[in-house]
């Protein structure tokens, strides 16, 4: 994976511009459009989200192992293993997440015994420690890892001043900051895993973020159903408008892979957002309004 930062900048009147940048992070390209800026600021702001998305995919790549995440992994079942503020506070959110989605969202999901009804961990914030209650525990945050750092590029985004950007994390979540800056929302189409570049739906989006999950033709299979034991092949997107890019990342891959009764319960403990299925074939889809 390249570890460069790269961009390209078209100046306007007064010294400021577009600045279009680009990264790989976390096994997907990370693109920036900023608007109204100068190249030195939106370069250095670049290079910093660059660098905070680098750092959150290392801690939480189970695949590495030295990561962060590896050793819960690795950790003995029934023991206390000890994590820093943020290591904590990803264990609380993905407990909190698995609740409000009714197990749909589980990042034990990789767990032998996860069955959708058992708890396989529990948070101990007294003593800044994770308890693996169920032997053979496997920790995937596949499905908050992107939606997290994507929450973290649009807050320095903000921060940094920045009226009018589109943030989009492998073009699965995408991010927008203020309008257009005609003025309009930003219009973000949902692609055909079918027809590269010709989009099924197209969203519009106003400080606010779309994240879709689903199955592919070359990725089929990856996210599992925990109340029917068994990975969802439905040729498939669920696609999530909200104002929350980790909300999003995170319900597009719950909504896809729950049955009738949760997306009902997981839309009600959500009322921000908006969700859209869309099924696929050679002949065409099809689009269902969740909500």
């Amino acid at each position: 994976m390249k570890e460069g930062v790269f961009h390209t900048f078209r100046l306007q009147e007064g010294g400021r511009g577009m600045f279009y940048g680009w990264f790989e992070a976390m096994h997907s390209r990370f693109d920036l459009l900023l608007c109204d800026v100068d190249e030195p600021s939106a370069s250095a702001l670049c290079r910093r989200i660059a660098d905070e998305t680098r750092r959150i995919g290392g801690r939480l790549n189970r695949f590495d192992e030295s990561s962060d995440l590896r050793r819960f992994d690795e950790g003995p079942c029934g023991e206390y293993l000890c994590a820093d503020a943020e290591m904590l506070a990803f264990f609380t959110d993905a407990l909190r997440y698995r609740r409000s989605t009714e197990g749909a969202f589980d990042v034990c999901f990789r767990t032998p015994a996860c069955d959708g009804a058992t708890e396989c961990f529990r948070v101990d914030a007294s003593c800044d420690a994770v308890v693996k209650l169920v032997p053979q525990t496997v920790f995937d945050f596949g499905g908050y890892a992107k939606g997290y750092a994507l929450e973290r590029a649009r807050t320095a985004v903000v921060s940094s001043g920045v009226e009018h950007a589109l943030l989009s994390f492998g073009n699965s979540s995408v991010c927008a900051v203020g309008t257009h800056p005609s003025g309009h929302p930003w219009r973000v189409g949902v692609e055909n895993p079918l027809r590269r570049g010709e989009s099924m739906t197209t969203v519009a989006l106003c400080d606010a973020a779309l994240s879709s999950s689903g199955n592919t033709p070359r990725n089929r299979g990856h996210i599992r159903s925990t109340v029917a034991g068994r990975d969802v092949t439905d040729d498939r997107i669920v696609s999530v408008r909200g104002p929350s890019p980790l909300d999003c990342e995170v319900l597009s891959t719950a909504l896809f892979a729950a049955d009738d009764r949760q997306r009902t319960r997981i839309l009600d403990n959500f009322p921000s957002v908006r969700a859209t299925s869309i099924t696929f074939s050679a002949s065409g889809c099809s689009v269902t309004e969740y909500r």
